[in-house]
C-alpha cells in the first residue's frame, strides 16, 4: 500500500455510498474516461497504462467498478449536454515530493470554498462543488483565476471548455478520485492535512459546496503590489525575490514598462533587476537587453514559464498596462483524435473548442488560423513557424484518443456485413453447390463462401466504398479470413472461409440448383 493510502474503512461500497458519489461528480452522460493504470510485471518490465474516451453512457456498473477498484478507473466529463457543471477542478502534474499540505493551507489562509484530492499520479486534483449545474463558462472562468494566485496558472482546469459544439464533441474527462475507496491513493484531505475516508470526504463536498450566487460572488483575493495595474504575473512574482528566470521576467517587465512609461521607460529596468532578483544581472547585460528593446515593439510573454504558472488572462485584459486588445497567441491543449478511417480532431483554443477536420489543419498555421477564425470569430496572430511547431508537438505529444462508436469505420462497418451475409445467407440444409448461387456454406464451425459472391450480390448493393482487391486484402487482415479449395463436383472453386458466426434461428431457404435434364 503506499504511503497515507486510507485502507480499512470498509468493505465494500453500499448503495448509498454509490448514489452520494455520483450525486457529486455527475456530468455528461453520452461519453466517459476509461484509465488502465501502469503496472510492473514480475520480470518487473512496466505495462504502459493507457486513457481513452468512450463514447458509451456512464452506467451504475462503471460507478461501483470504480469505487471497488475495478479496471478501468473512471473518469467523468464534468460539463453535461446543457454546457452546466456541479463540479470543476484545478488538475496539478505531479511534482517530485509535492506538498499537499502546503497547498491545503495556503486554500484554507485565502479562505477558498475547495476540496484537495491527491491525484493517481502523486500530484494534485483541487476541487471546486456546486449545490446546483451552473455555466461552464463560469466556474470554469473562477477556475482560471483561483490557479492564477495558487501559482498554479499553467496547470489544466475542468471543464476544459465553456460549451461542447455538438453531440459527437464528449469534451474532456478527469480520473475520478477515490479508486478502490477501500484501499484508495487517490484520497482528499482534511484541513489539517490528513488523509480523508471517504465519508470524511462527502463531509468535506457539504461545508465546501457553493450555492450559484456565492460563486458569483466570490472574489479571489490577489496580493498588494506596485504591479495592480500590469499583468497579474507581475504581481504574483514579485512578492518574493527571485532565483529563476530572471531574463524572462525581466523580458515581461520591460514590456509592462514601456507601456506604463514610455518616455522613461529606459530608467527603470534596472531598479527592477536589484529589486527583485536574489542575484541581479550584471549592468552590461541590462544595458545590452534595453538597447534592443529600443528597436523593438514587442509583446507580452505569456506562455512560458514562470508568467506562465500566475497568469490570468481575463484579468490581464482589465489592466490598463495588461494585455489589453493586444493580439497574443492562444492558450491550446487537450487535442483529442476521434478513431475513424479519417480521423478528424478537437482542440481547445483559449478554453473554447475547434473541430479540424484533419490533421493537416492542425500542422500547417495557415490552415489552423483559418479554422480557429471561422469557430471562433477570434483571429489567432501569425507566429514563427519554430514556435508553431513547438505548440503542435506539444498537442500531438499528449494526444487523448476518442474511441469512435461501433460500426463508425470502414472495417466494423465490414465485418458487420460479414455476419450479416454468413448467418443470413446459410441454413441447415445448405449444400455445397448453394454457394455457386451466393449463399453460405457451413460446415466443422466454418463458413465457406465465394469472395465474388459476396462482393457484387452483396456488398455492392450496401454501396460499399472499396475496390474488390482492397476488400478482399481488409477480410484477410482484419475479418480472420483465409483462402481455401474445395470439391463441387469435379469442380475445385476458390471460397473464403471464417470461423462460423453464432446465429438464431433463421427461416432462409438456400436457393437451390435447378436439376440438369437428364435427356
Amino acid at each position: 500500500m503506499e504511503k497515507g493510502a486510507v485502507a480499512g474503512d470498509l468493505s465494500r461500497p453500499d448503495r448509498n455510498m454509490v448514489q452520494k458519489f455520483k450525486n457529486i461528480f455527475s456530468g455528461l452522460q453520452r461519453a466517459h474516461g476509461c484509465t488502465y493504470v501502469e503496472k510492473k510485471n514480475a520480470d518487473g518490465t512496466k505495462v504502459k497504462g493507457q486513457s481513452f474516451v468512450k463514447r458509451e453512457p456512464v452506467t451504475d456498473q462503471l460507478w461501483d467498478n470504480h469505487l471497488n477498484g475495478i479496471e478501468p478507473s473512471l473518469g467523468i466529463i464534468p460539463i453535461n449536454e446543457d454546457n452546466k457543471c456541479k463540479w470543476g477542478c484545478i488538475d496539478i502534474d505531479s511534482y517530485a515530493g509535492f506538498d499537499h499540505s502546503k497547498l491545503t493551507n495556503k486554500i484554507k489562509l485565502l479562505n477558498l470554498p475547495l476540496v484537495t484530492t491527491r491525484s493517481k499520479s502523486g500530484g494534485a486534483h483541487v476541487f471546486l462543488f456546486t449545490t446546483v449545474p451552473v455555466d461552464a463558462e463560469l466556474i470554469r472562468n473562477k477556475l482560471v483565476s483561483i490557479s492564477a494566485v495558487l501559482g498554479f496558472g499553467s496547470s489544466e482546469v475542468f471543464p476544459k471548455q465553456i460549451e461542447l459544439k455538438s453531440k459527437d464533441d464528449t469534451g474532456n474527462f478527469l480520473n475520478l478520485p477515490y479508486f478502490n475507496c477501500k484501499n484508495t491513493t487517490r484520497y482528499a484531505f482534511m484541513e489539517n492535512g490528513q488523509a480523508a475516508n471517504i465519508d470524511s470526504f462527502f463531509e468535506l463536498y457539504e461545508r465546501n459546496k457553493v450555492t450559484p450566487e456565492k460563486l458569483e460572488s466570490l472574489k479571489v483575493k490577489r496580493p498588494d503590489s506596485e504591479f495592480s495595474d500590469g499583468p497579474p504575473c507581475l504581481e504574483s512574482l514579485t512578492q518574493n525575490k527571485l532565483d529563476d528566470g530572471r531574463d524572462r521576467v525581466i523580458y515581461q517587465y520591460i514590456q509592462y514598462a514601456k507601456r506604463k512609461w514610455p518616455e522613461e521607460w529606459t530608467k527603470k529596468i534596472n531598479p527592477f533587476n536589484y529589486k527583485y532578483f536574489t542575484e541581479p544581472l550584471d549592468d552590461k547585460v541590462i544595458q545590452d537587453k534595453i538597447k534592443f528593446h529600443s528597436k523593438k515593439e514587442l509583446g507580452f510573454k505569456c506562455n512560458e514559464e514562470p508568467m506562465c504558472n500566475h497568469c490570468d488572462k481575463l484579468l490581464c485584459k482589465t489592466r490598463k498596462f495588461g494585455i489589453g486588445g493586444e493580439a497574443v497567441f492562444p492558450i491550446l491543449s487537450d487535442l483529442q483524435k476521434v478513431e475513424l478511417d479519417e480521423p478528424y480532431y478537437w482542440v481547445n483554443v483559449d478554453g473554447e473548442r475547434v473541430k479540424l477536420e484533419s490533421i493537416d489543419h492542425l500542422l500547417e498555421q495557415r490552415l489552423f488560423r483559418r479554422t480557429v477564425t471561422k469557430q471562433t470569430n477570434r483571429k489567432p496572430p501569425r507566429i514563427s513557424v519554430k514556435e508553431f511547431e513547438k505548440y503542435t508537438d506539444m498537442l500531438l505529444a499528449n494526444v487523448e484518443i476518442i474511441k469512435a462508436p461501433k460500426g463508425s469505420s470502414l472495417i466494423d462497418q465490414l465485418k458487420d456485413h460479414l455476419e450479416e451475409y454468413c448467418t443470413n445467407r446459410t441454413a441447415a440444409n445448405t449444400t455445397k453447390e448453394d454457394i455457386m448461387r451466393g449463399n453460405v456454406y457451413t460446415a466443422n464451425g466454418k463458413h465457406h463462401f465465394i469472395f465474388t459472391k459476396f462482393f457484387h450480390g452483396y456488398l455492392q448493393r450496401k454501396k460499399w466504398p472499396e475496390k474488390p482487391q482492397e476488400t478482399q486484402q481488409m477480410l484477410k487482415e482484419h475479418c480472420k479470413c483465409d483462402d481455401d479449395r474445395i470439391f463441387i463436383g469435379k469442380k475445385r472453386p476458390s471460397v473464403m472461409i471464417v470461423d462460423a458466426f453464432e446465429k438464431p434461428e433463421s427461416t432462409y431457404k438456400p436457393k437451390q440448383l435447378k436439376p440438369k435434364d437428364p435427356f
